[in-house]
């Protein structure tokens, strides 16, 4: 024993020790962005949290947008899900109703506990609808997006508008619209295509006459003179020939690389449509301004876009997970993955601080109040991913193209949702 005491003792004073490693718990982790800014963002966020939880290790798998829903279904019925992972906000109830994620509440509850802070209370108030489903949280949000008016104040000025009156309402943006369209510019880029950027605008304009996607029946809704008057005052800048003639079948992508290009004199567009401009070095970029999206008769209402971190209820690392989620979705973390990534922080007293205060970022995050989800008032339901882009860019396109009034548009719009909302 003495032998083998002496032995451990010259062992330790010569350095050769090794305290017992810690047991490691291996959180995967499945990140959609494929962009190399957003990669090293979230490289450097594991890192942190790994220096601050050496206990638990991190996997990251990049999963690229275009493929996650893929992955998932098949992984919730082959198994191999993830312990963590990113997902659009339109999908969390898809996935919530079927009994595929974790609550976070206990979690929530445990970090204010220890933080001092309100974790709900710091959510945009238009994200509750997507994520706080029957009474509970089944999402933190990492970011959040929005629309606001990009407009020109030289062509404004040219067309007899004045530069510092833009359009207020969507009866408004559509007259001005017309007014502008003049010498090979376009009045609005506005979309009447299947397109996401379609119903991304369209939504503002439904939803602030007073429409709503799901009724207090919990059928179809848009069948109202609500809905009608916002289709038929939308669809009215592409027969007055204020947009693109190829309008009902452009991209989002093709109508902001317009703007950018000078042909169009308004567009709706997210805070990153001016880093563009400033890339591109625009010769008009000192014409370019920013006001809130229109408002129609009821409300001004913003398009709401934007994605959190989710925990998978077949995770047997569920403590571990859903500290990395909390970790990465608030404070420093988030702060610094938001200003590497460029966007929107989900959290609300980040977004108001620095660097959301400077140009053009506070107009987004006062737009942020009224931003709101496309079936607003209603909570969010498991179809949402398939009506939002399998029904209303529909209706627009074909009303815009005359191939449907907006009554015959609107009934197909309605047997859809509700063939969709029955199964």
């Amino acid at each position: 024993m003495r032998i083998t005491a002496l032995l451990a003792a010259t062992t330790i004073a010569a350095g050769f020790f090794t305290a017992p490693a810690l047991a490691e718990t291996t959180v995967n982790f499945w990140q959609f962005s494929t962009r190399d800014a957003d990669i090293a963002a979230w490289n450097g966020a594991i890192a942190s949290f790994e220096k601050a939880n050496p206990d638990i290790k991190i996997n990251m798998e990049i999963v690229p947008w275009s493929e996650q829903q893929q992955r998932l279904v098949s992984a919730l019925s082959a198994g191999g899900l993830p312990d963590v992972s990113m997902l659009g906000n339109n999908v969390v109830a898809q996935f919530q109703s079927a009994g595929a994620l974790a609550p976070l509440d206990e979690y929530f509850a445990a970090y204010d506990k220890e933080h001092g802070t309100n974790v709900a209370a710091d959510v945009w108030p238009g994200d509750k609808g997507y994520y706080n489903l029957a009474g509970k949280w089944w999402a933190s949000p990492v970011n959040v997006e929005t629309r606001a008016l990009y407009y020109r104040k030289d062509l404004f000025k040219d067309a007899g508008l004045d530069p510092e009156k833009p359009p207020q309402t969507w009866a408004d943006f559509a007259t001005d619209a017309t007014k502008l369209t003049k010498d090979g510019t376009y009045g609005a880029a506005l979309s009447m295509s299947l397109d996401y950027f379609t119903v991304q605008n369209f939504m503002s304009a439904y939803l602030g006459y007073g429409a709503r996607m799901i009724g207090d029946d919990g059928k179809c809704g848009f069948d109202t003179p609500e809905f009608k008057s916002a289709l038929d005052t939308y669809v009215s800048v592409y027969k007055n020939k204020a947009t693109h003639p190829d309008a009902p079948s452009m991209s989002g992508d093709t109508f902001r690389k317009g703007f950018r290009d000078g042909k169009f004199a308004m567009i709706l567009s997210d805070a990153g449509l001016y880093k563009d401009l400033q890339n591109d070095k625009a010769a008009f970029l000192d014409q370019v301004a920013i006001a809130k999206v229109p408002a129609g008769p009821k409300n001004r209402s913003g398009f709401l876009g934007g994605w959190p971190l989710v925990l998978w209820d077949a995770s047997e690392n569920k403590e571990a997970a859903a500290k990395w989620i909390l970790y990465a979705t608030h404070g420093d973390a988030l702060k610094t993955l938001a200003t590497e990534g460029g966007f929107i922080p989900g959290s609300v007293s980040l977004a108001k601080g620095e660097p959301w205060t400077a140009f053009p970022y506070p107009l987004f995050v006062e737009q942020l109040q009224d931003a709101r989800a496309y079936q607003y008032p209603s909570e969010a339901i498991p179809q949402m991913g398939q009506l939002e882009v399998d029904t209303i860019q529909k209706a627009v396109q074909a009303v815009a193209l005359g191939q449907q009034t907006t009554d015959q548009a609107t009934a197909q719009l309605c047997t859809t949702i509700n063939e969709v909302l029955a199964r």
